[in-house]
């Protein structure tokens, strides 16, 4: 019953094999496997339901419902078990870590101060349009960290400005947690992608087996 659930399964199983780690694919393995349980399961009950001659049509349909409500919140549970929205947590924690990767010499220190003290008195505007590129891509790590260093009170800088160039900086200085964060994310939002389907589906089965009285109908 959960065709379209199971064919996205299949095809981000393909495709992670053949472009990711083992245990990438091991992590999308498991959830096909869980899928196509969920699956059996509920074509199971269903087809326990339609053999059951002492069922009227209205009791059948009650039941079918009651397994398609149950089949969600299993469906639930899998997504607490399966989704890597803890390990993500952990690894943005670990890129947001600086302790222990600056310099904290003076000549970097005075280096820094004396960038801040050229780019004093110049507007944002001025700043991103001259020095933006470099900024963005981390090639000019001495304005960046000159920056980034700005005592409290003086930052040249908006807000979200800031935190997009702290990111930048860990990104540099943590290469490899960073790739995995990236892996990561994009894994999970493949993963939520095939529960989202499973819900899709069970909700529209779901809707199909209400009372007529229930079903919702268009506006003439």
């Amino acid at each position: 019953m959960l065709k379209d659930a199971i064919s996205k399964a299949r095809k981000t199983l393909k495709e992670t094999q053949q472009t990711h780690s083992i245990e990438s694919a091991a992590a999308v393995e498991q959830v096909y496997a869980d899928i196509k349980n969920l699956n059996t399961f509920i074509n199971n009950e269903v087809d326990q339901i339609e053999s059951d001659r002492n069922l009227k049509d209205r009791d059948r349909s009650n039941e079918r419902r009651k397994i398609f409500e149950q089949a969600a919140r299993k469906l639930e549970l899998l997504k607490e078990k399966r989704t890597k929205s803890a390990l993500i947590e952990q690894l943005e924690t670990k890129l947001a870590d600086e302790s222990g990767t600056e310099d904290e010499s003076v000549l970097k220190f005075l280096r820094e101060r004396e960038v801040r003290d050229r780019l004093y008195g110049m507007p944002t505007d001025q700043i991103l349009s001259h020095f933006g590129k470099s900024l963005f891509d981390g090639s000019n790590r001495l304005l960046l960290d000159a920056i980034l260093n700005a005592p409290s009170g003086f930052e040249m800088l908006s807000e979200d400005t800031i935190q997009k160039l702290k990111e930048i900086r860990t990104q540099i200085l943590k290469p490899e947690i960073a790739a995995e964060l990236d892996t990561t994310r994009r894994l999970n939002h493949s993963i939520e992608q095939i529960f989202w389907l499973v819900k899709k589906e069970l909700d529209s089965m779901r809707r199909k087996e209400l009372p007529t009285s229930f079903t919702p109908k268009n506006k003439i």
